[in-house]
């Protein structure tokens, strides 16, 4: 009989998969394995089983164990697959790194265990006394329905335990084990009242929900695109196959913050189908506990930040993507791809309907639904996307904001805020509205500045300043995480009269504390919202009307509904204005249209106030209009004249290393070889990094431009292969970025 060999994928920087015996064991496709590996014990996923290898079978080893569990299924295998191809990433680094932490471990996944409970075929209801009231409850859910689960049973009674072990030994009730999933509290909710625009949306949608087809739902802040997803995920979930199971859904959001929100929502709406959250807010076990009922098909329901994109889901019919154009999507480590780009070839490759949701569409997604013209039109044609729009706010009489720019040259500030928006702060708190200020840069201030000798308190370890976190009186470097005291006097001249320049949120709270000393003022950024809960309950005092003023960094600026709040500030932004990188007015403006969309979102009329030095530039006039629209295609004009994304493509080699003469060979080496090779791409000579150091490495990058995809993915498979080749490889830390959004 022919050996059994197992063709496994392991987290090794290897481009390629490795061929073990199955010693005995009952191996299947997607089962991890232990194996021994240069002498030490490996997590692996098999791949492939075959009776054939490339070697000799006497030098195959066998592996250690395998585990019964089956964890990437056939579309899971082929889209990660195709992601290891496109991103230029070993294969078993990508498998690897998508499961939770406790299925990369050498041990069984162990989560905690569930169980449901069903009526027995002989249960004899005269057994339990109607003066048990939680009893006579739980057989009448039992009554009503084939099984329920323990979460379910907690809904009823906080003292269900005693109770079912009861019903348990009367033998009325017989329990078994399940996939946990966490029950919904079924509620009232009312279903609003849709406007003309959310139901042509949804129609449309519907229409074609057994084929794949993108969709951009481009609506403005507050316009209802919640209830849009909410109402076609209603009609997608409730049908069943020809097996009679029932359909799952993915919605993906940027960032933690969004996910308690938009979960209490979905719960509220939808309690009738099992929902999990998936994001590193997380433990380990519920993690992996919401992992196993994805997976197992028992959620319906899965709401998680970019890694979810890669959770096996056996009946995956609809993809919906929240605030499309956030870079959060996009991973900077280990392997870089774009949530937004895998959740579009996920769903091509399983025939089903995405929707993309932004109020500020990245310029990709604008590009590919605006019927913008391409030098490829059968390309553009592939990628063609519906477009529905939402113009107008979901809540009668609920208008878009009042946007203005204060002149900070005719109105100058004081400690930060000018006249004009302390004005505006005075007469809210009048009113007992509510206000949020926002600045983009937690700390105290970003600058220690000595008066004498113009010395900055720099990192010693990246190319950047430490910022003055004054309450906690350190020096930090939001970059490498660096920390020291403050000096008490400069270290170049010896000065005592040293001060912080500019402004964080620290000290804007210090600043309104002292100007509103009766307001009401809380500070949201990374410092302040450490804790796991401290977030979901400044939210509710926010809906309770305990606070004021909320200070806050772009952790309030998305996706949070404050219908009495009527004031935005917006304070030091100039900088972005003239930034080096070609994406900063699209994210700039992206932020801002984001921030000015929390004020006015009821029947109370909205007002955005923006300082700045520059109030006539073209992005400020294009925000008061508050139309993204025409913003977003001069910017796609600019980047066709500029050959920039999204009408050519790109692809960055970063190099990184102690010394920075490893880093210039290694470049200029791996520069020689895609010279070398013939091809139509546009290949840039090394240059350093905009940040030149980073956590003591020494940076620099090589720029690679095309006019097609195709072309520059032709150069990459023949270049990367002979760069690992090179011995100067293993002597620097290098990664390549295909459609990088950061240089």
């Amino acid at each position: 009989m022919p050996p059994v060999i197992l063709k496994i994928a392991l987290d090794v920087p290897i481009n390629r998969l490795f061929d073990y015996l199955s010693g005995g064991f009952n191996a299947q496709l997607g089962n991890r394995v232990v194996v021994s590996f240069a002498g030490r014990n490996l997590i692996g996923i098999i791949v492939a089983i075959s009776n054939q290898s490339d070697y000799p079978i006497e030098k195959l080893k066998a592996v250690s164990n395998v585990f019964d569990e089956v964890l990437i299924d056939s579309p899971s295998f082929k889209l990660l697959n195709f992601c290891a191809d496109y991103y230029h990433y070993p294969l078993g680094q990508a498998l690897i790194s998508t499961l939770p932490l406790r299925l990369r471990q050498i041990k069984p996944a162990v989560s905690r265990k569930m169980f449901a409970y069903r009526l027995t075929e002989n249960a004899d209801m005269a057994l339990v006394s109607p003066k048990k009231v939680v009893m006579q409850l739980m057989l009448t859910a039992l009554q009503s329905k084939q099984e329920v689960t323990e979460s379910e049973l907690a809904l009823i009674s906080a003292t269900w335990r005693k109770a079912i072990r009861e019903l348990t030994r009367l033998n009325i009730v017989t329990a078994y084990e399940v996939t946990a999933v966490k029950a919904s509290l079924p509620t009232s909710a009312v279903e609003p009242t849709l406007n003309v625009e959310q139901k042509k949306a949804i129609k449309c949608v519907l229409a074609l929900t057994h084929n794949f087809k993108p969709w951009l739902l481009y609506g403005v802040t507050g316009s209802g695109k919640t209830e849009v997803y909410i109402q076609i995920l209603q009609r997608v979930l409730s049908e069943k196959n020809a097996q009679g199971m029932g359909a799952q859904v993915l919605v993906l959001v940027p960032e933690i913050n969004l996910t308690p929100q938009l979960e209490a929502r979905f719960r509220s709406r939808l309690s009738q189908f099992p929902l999990v959250t998936l994001h590193s807010n997380l433990s380990e076990s519920e993690r992996l506990q919401n992992w196993l009922a994805a997976s197992s098909g028992a959620a319906k329901i899965v709401i998680g930040t970019r890694l979810s994109v890669f959770t096996p889901m056996p009946q995956l019919k609809m993809i919906v993507m929240d605030e499309e154009h956030d870079g959060s999507y996009k991973q900077q480590d280990g392997m870089r791809y774009h949530a937004r780009d895998v959740a579009m070839v996920r769903a091509k490759q399983l025939n089903i309907p995405i929707i993309l949701g932004s109020a500020t569409p990245s310029l990709e997604t604008w590009f590919n639904a605006t019927n913008q013209p391409a030098d490829d039109q059968k390309t553009q044609q592939k990628q063609q996307y519906g477009l529905l729009t939402l113009a107008k706010r979901a809540v009668e009489n609920a208008a878009l904001p009042d946007i203005y720019c204060i002149d900070v040259a005719k109105s100058p500030t004081e400690n930060g805020l000018s006249p004009l928006l302390v004005k505006a702060l005075q007469e809210r708190l009048t009113k007992s509205e509510q206000s949020l200020l926002f600045i983009n840069r937690r700390g105290y201030a970003p600058v220690l500045h000595c008066n004498a000798c113009q010395w900055v308190a720099p990192c010693t370890r990246c190319s950047a300043r430490l910022v003055v976190h004054l309450s906690q009186k350190r020096l930090k470097c939001h970059h490498c995480g660096l920390e020291q005291k403050i000096p008490l006097q400069c270290p170049s001249c010896g000065n005592a009269d040293m001060r912080p320049l500019g402004h964080a949120t620290q000290r804007l709270e210090q600043t309104l504390q002292t100007l509103l000393p009766s307001a009401r003022i809380a500070r949201v950024d990374r410092d302040s919202m450490n804790n796991k809960n401290a977030l979901t309950d400044l939210l509710t005092q926010v809906h309770n009307q305990e606070i004021d003023i909320l200070v806050g960094t772009q952790m309030l600026a998305k996706g949070h509904d404050f219908p009495n709040l009527t004031l935005v500030g917006v304070i030091d932004l100039d900088g972005a204005l003239y930034s080096p990188d070609f994406r900063a007015g699209e994210r700039l403006f992206a932020q801002l249209m984001q921030v000015a969309g929390r004020a006015g979102r009821a029947d109370k009329a909205g007002q955005v106030l923006i300082q700045t030095a520059f109030p006539q530039h073209a992005l400020f006039n294009a925000l008061r209009a508050q139309d993204y629209a025409s913003f977003a295609d001069e910017l796609l004009q600019e980047r066709r004249v500029m050959q920039f994304p999204p009408t050519c493509f790109f692809a960055l080699l970063r190099a990184e290393a102690n010394h920075f003469s490893l880093v210039g060979q290694f470049l200029n080496q791996a520069l020689k070889i895609a010279n070398d090779i013939k091809t139509d791409v546009m290949i840039y000579d090394p240059i350093r990094s905009q940040m030149e150091r980073l956590k003591s490495m020494e940076r620099a990058q090589v720029l690679l431009q095309a006019n097609t995809r195709a072309a520059l993915q032709r150069l990459l498979k023949e270049w990367m292969p002979k760069m690992r080749a090179l011995p100067i490889a293993t002597k620097v830390r290098w990664s390549l970025d295909i459609d990088p959004l950061e240089f």
